[in-house]
Order: C-alpha cells, then sequence, then structure tokens
C-alpha cells in the first residue's frame, strides 16, 4: 500500500515508528534500483537503503520536517553510495548533486501520453529478459511478493532469487537508464 508523503511526515513528528514502514512500502524498490545506478550489487544497494532509512528515523525522529521526502530519500541514498564506494576505493561521480537533482526534475516532467509510451517500453523490456530472471522480477515487483515467497514459488534458493533479481535490474537498467527509476 502506498502512502502519501504528508502521512508518512505526520508519522514521524510524532514519533511513530510506522513512519519507516510507510516509508519502506513507498520508496524501497525505486531506491535499490536507483542505488545499483552507483554500486556494483543488489546486496550493497539493499544495505545502503536500509541504512539511509534507519539514520533517517533516528535523525529525524519528532521533528518537523520541510521539503519533498522523496527528493530528500534519493539524494540519500545517492550520497550513501557515493561514501560507500569511497571507503571501497572506488568513486563513481563527482558531482552528484547536479545529477540527483536533474533526475528528480526530469521524473516530474512527463506527461500522460508519454508515461504510456514509457510503460509500453518498460514492458518490452521486461518481456527481453530471459525467462526466469522476468519470472522472479515480475513476482517481485508485479506481485509485491518477497524474496522468500518466490524462492518457495520456484523452488529455488533465495541467493539465486537474489541473482535472478539483479540480472533482472541490471539488464533494464542499461536499456532504461533512469527510466527505470521512474517506473517503481
Amino acid at each position: 500500500m502506498l502512502f502519501g508523503e504528508e502521512d508518512i511526515i505526520v508519522n514521524l513528528q510524532a514519533n511513530d515508528e510506522r513512519c519507516v514502514r510507510m516509508m519502506f512500502d513507498n520508496y524501497y524498490r525505486a531506491l535499490c534500483v536507483y542505488a545499483l545506478k552507483y554500486l556494483p550489487s543488489l546486496q550493497d544497494a539493499e544495505d545502503v537503503v536500509q541504512n539511509v532509512f534507519v539514520s533517517f528515523w533516528e535523525n529525524k525522529k519528532g521533528q518537523k520536517f520541510c521539503g519533498s521526502l522523496r527528493a530528500y530519500l534519493f539524494g540519500a541514498v545517492a550520497k550513501a553510495s557515493i561514501k560507500f564506494q569511497e571507503r571501497r576505493g572506488r568513486i563513481l561521480f563527482d558531482d552528484i548533486e547536479a545529477h540527483v537533482n536533474q533526475l528528480l526534475e526530469d521524473m516530474t516532467s512527463y506527461d500522460e501520453e508519454e508515461l504510456s509510451r514509457l510503460k509500453v517500453k518498460l514492458t518490452r523490456e521486461v518481456a527481453k529478459l530471459p525467462e526466469k530472471s522476468r519470472e522472479v522480477f515480475n513476482a517481485i515487483v508485479l506481485e509485491n511478493l518477497s524474496y522468500k515467497q518466490v524462492a518457495e514459488r520456484y523452488g529455488i534458493s533465495l541467493n539465486t532469487v537474489k541473482t535472478h533479481y539483479s540480472n533482472a535490474l541490471k539488464k533494464l537498467r542499461d536499456s532504461l537508464g533512469d527510466l527505470l527509476i521512474f517506473f517503481f
């Protein structure tokens, strides 16, 4: 279930831990996909995004929050991803602020006709994925199943699910670029 930013912020200001779950439901997948732009693996991306949520909660709970929560989270994930890479001795972007701001600006500029064309393009690209990667991707994204549920459904290990999902995201990111984040 998706929640409005205002609902999340109200819970944040009230010190209600449901705020973290609401953010997770709304933004986790998109933030993980976005983090993959900077990080080599899905596991690294998930770790960074989870750390951003924890840090956000610990530093902002009970406080007034102004601005766009979505923009804040994407910016925080970008910065955390860069720091993660720097600790490993890998720097991918020098001017991350400009990139994040441009992406967020681009994401809000699509009209309904453009969105329809983009959805068709996404559907085509998903159809091009290898069968198992496509099945895993659809189960996680469209059916909102957990990795464990997907593993049980297809009789494969949790790591195999993560590998198929990661491969699907990488292929889609290569073919769709920043548009992939928009769809999530």
